[in-house]
């Protein structure tokens, strides 16, 4: 075989193993970034939809977007101001003002999880709509760049959800206790009421579940209030105080009061009794 003809044969097999390198690309590339695209086009629509969710004890919970109101979706009007007052104080204080993320809070963080290593604080960081995006898009994904596509997710949120809407949303679909999956669920399961007609100290129990909700709900589970959740209680009571959710005499008479399924002794065991839920 002459030179030329060699170059020639040569030449187009290089071609065609380039095609083909070009495709798988472009294949890899499109399968990478469909999900996120396909999340990306559905939050466009999110203030006029819904989500299902779905809990199976092996499976987990699968969140599914839908057009019709499912029957145990609570419109934010209909959810207690003292509820969204206590969920905002202790996730995200500065929910209505930040466009998606707290820059000081997560400094903060920073400074303190990974500087001073102290544990569970860069979870702080995270705002309200930060863990619904979690939540609804990214609950199985461990990549290493998930957290920079859920910030992209956060602002496209942001900038064209409103506030009111990514808040109802968050309340509609997070975890309360194990296969406790909403706020009117969560309310009829701890109080037995609507989530209308939650009290100051209600609300502020179920926004201290949040950061670990199977783990905090020894106290139910027991009846009685671990030091931790009377603390954290406390703490959240005083956080609603200062927000303006509550005056000075409702703050004052919720330190004192207890939950109908509360017993009434002190304690037999700590807050460090949580730790084997």
């Amino acid at each position: 075989m002459d030179k030329k003809k060699y170059l020639l044969i040569a030449g187009r097999w290089f071609q065609r193993t380039m095609m083909l390198m070009w495709l798988v690309l472009v294949g890899l590339l499109f399968s990478y970034s469909y999900p996120f695209l396909k999340s990306m086009n559905s939050m466009t629509s999110l203030s006029q939809s819904y989500f299902e969710v779905t809990y199976r004890q092996k499976a987990g919970v699968e969140y599914k977007q839908v057009d019709k109101k499912p029957e145990n979706w609570v419109e934010l009007k209909d959810i207690s101001k003292r509820l969204q007052g206590a969920i905002i104080s202790s996730e995200d204080g500065k929910f209505y003002q930040h466009p998606g993320y707290d820059v000081e809070e997560l400094s903060d963080a920073i400074d303190k999880g990974l500087v001073k290593k102290k544990k569970n604080k860069l979870r702080g960081a995270s705002t309200i709509t930060q863990q619904l995006v979690k939540n609804l898009y990214f609950q199985n994904d461990r990549s290493f760049w998930r957290k920079t596509k859920e910030m992209a997710l956060t602002l496209w949120m942001e900038d064209h959800v409103e506030k009111k809407k990514i808040l109802e949303s968050y309340l509609n679909v997070i975890e309360f206790g194990e296969g406790i999956y909403g706020i009117r669920n969560a309310s009829r399961h701890y109080f037995k009421k609507e989530p209308s007609k939650l009290n100051a100290r209600e609300s502020a129990f179920l926004a201290m579940l949040l950061p670990s909700p199977k783990k905090y709900s020894v106290s139910y589970k027991r009846r009685i209030l671990t030091s931790f959740a009377q603390r954290s209680i406390h703490s959240i009571l005083f956080k609603m105080l200062q927000g303006g959710y509550i005056g000075v005499d409702e703050y004052s008479d919720n330190l004192n009061t207890h939950f109908s399924w509360e017993r009434y002794e002190q304690a037999s065991f700590t807050s460090d009794d949580i730790r084997n839920f």
